[in-house]
């Protein structure tokens, strides 16, 4: 049965000594990861140099292009450049803690991978997190000084992708995972955040209206088709079969 949404127990939250502690795997927190973060703002803020030229083109062997000017990318008289590697933005530089978000066979395999960054969270939003029914964007982390050093949340809204490189291998003490259940909930938390609505979960959903709807855990784990109707407004119910939590609405 799928543990996404259950409230996660605060005991050995973390594997802090795991094994091949230098393979990065799904669940791993990493330290001093560089990430580009653009500020909120709607709008892109184009760096150009007097000269009209980009600011690539400008520190091209070195050069330093002169003074820089900042216009806004939403005044219809600033066209955008066409050339290929495209424009200069202002956005920050910053170097945090991420949860890694990627599965552990691409971590491997491929040269990017995909992490959120993790922020403090407020006081009063800790038991909501850790409930983790209420904010899909958000997956909850237990404090871990001093790489975590309260109660924190990785934002999966302002996920991004990082090259390999950019990871410390200074000492293995400096990265260090979520343990087995707390990933099998970053897993079902991550599937819940991108698929939604594509099932419904009776720990967090009502009834969007009257009909039939299917047990996934039946349809995956027993080969069976479970159909029960629920009534609008009414909260889902767990499966009188299986126990399990998500369902989808039976097709016409």
């Amino acid at each position: 049965m799928s543990t996404a949404g259950n409230p996660p127990s605060e005991k050995d939250f973390y594997d802090a000594a795991p094994l091949e502690p230098l393979l990065i795997y799904q669940g791993e927190i990493l330290v001093d990861v560089p990430l580009l973060l653009t500020q909120k703002e709607k709008r892109w803020l184009l760096l150009r140099t007097n000269s009209g030229r980009t600011i690539h083109e400008a520190v091209k062997d070195g050069g330093v292009g002169g003074t820089v000017k900042v216009l806004d990318s939403n005044q219809t008289e600033v066209k955008w450049r066409d050339a290929i590697d495209g424009d200069s933005a202002v956005a920050y530089l910053t170097k945090r803690s991420v949860l890694v978000l990627s599965q552990t066979c691409d971590c491997e395999n491929k040269d990017f991978i995909q992490v959120a960054p993790i922020y403090a969270a407020d006081p009063e939003d800790v038991e909501k997190l850790k409930a983790g029914n209420d904010v899909y964007s958000a997956f909850y982390l237990q404090s871990h000084p001093p790489q975590v050093s309260t109660p924190s949340f990785a934002d999966l809204e302002r996920m991004q992708a990082i090259h390999k490189s950019y990871i410390k291998r200074l000492d293995p003490v400096q990265h260090f995972r979520l343990n087995d259940e707390h990933v099998r909930n970053l897993q079902s938390h991550i599937t819940r955040y991108f698929g939604r609505p594509n099932s419904f979960d009776s720990r967090a959903d009502v009834v969007p209206r009257t009909d039939t709807y299917l047990c996934i855990d039946c349809f995956y784990f027993n080969g069976v088709a479970t159909a029960v109707t629920f009534e609008e407004g009414e909260p889902f119910r767990e499966c009188e079969k299986c126990g399990g939590v998500k369902w989808v609405r039976k097709g016409p």
